[in-house]
C-alpha cells in the first residue's frame, strides 16, 4: 500500500478513535411526572420565583417543579463546582404549575462538589443555586 493511501486511511481512523474516547459530559432531558422529592440527608433543594429544584445524591436524581402560572418552562441543573465545568445535567419541566413535579434520573461523577440550580424560563429567566455533594461528605 503506498504511503499516501495509508495516510488518507489513517486520518479518519484516528479521528474516529479520538471521538469515541471523548465522553459526553452533558445531558439534558425532559423530566417524567413524579411525586415530590425525598427529604433528609444528602437531599438539597433550591427555589427561585417560578421554580423549585431538588437533588438526591443517592440515585443521582433531580426533581423540578413549576411554582408560578406564568407560561414559562422551568429547569433544574446540576453541575461540577470546579471552574473546568467538566460535567452538567439539566432536567426540564414544561408541564406548567398544575403539572406538579417531574424527575430525571442521571448518572454523575461520585464524590464531587457541585451546584444545583433552579431556573424559571431557561437561558433568560430568574435563577438561584445551592451547593451539593454528589455522594458522601466532601
Amino acid at each position: 500500500m503506498n504511503r499516501l493511501v495509508r495516510v488518507l486511511i489513517g486520518i479518519p481512523v484516528a479521528a474516529t478513535l479520538i471521538a469515541a474516547g471523548t465522553a459526553s459530559v452533558a445531558s439534558a432531558t425532559n423530566g417524567v411526572p413524579s411525586g415530590p422529592p425525598p427529604s433528609g440527608d444528602n437531599v438539597w433543594c433550591v427555589s427561585v420565583t417560578g421554580a423549585k429544584a431538588c437533588f438526591a445524591a443517592y440515585g443521582d436524581r433531580v426533581w423540578v417543579k413549576d411554582t408560578k402560572a406564568n407560561g414559562h418552562p422551568v429547569a433544574a441543573t446540576i453541575q461540577d463546582q470546579e471552574s473546568s465545568g467538566s460535567w452538567y445535567r439539566e432536567c426540564f419541566n414544561d408541564r406548567g404549575e398544575a403539572g406538579g413535579w417531574v424527575m430525571c434520573d442521571f448518572d454523575v461523577p461520585e464524590f464531587n462538589a457541585g451546584l444545583l440550580w433552579a431556573v424559571d424560563e431557561p437561558w433568560i429567566g430568574a435563577q438561584a443555586s445551592t451547593k451539593i455533594n454528589t455522594t458522601g461528605w466532601i
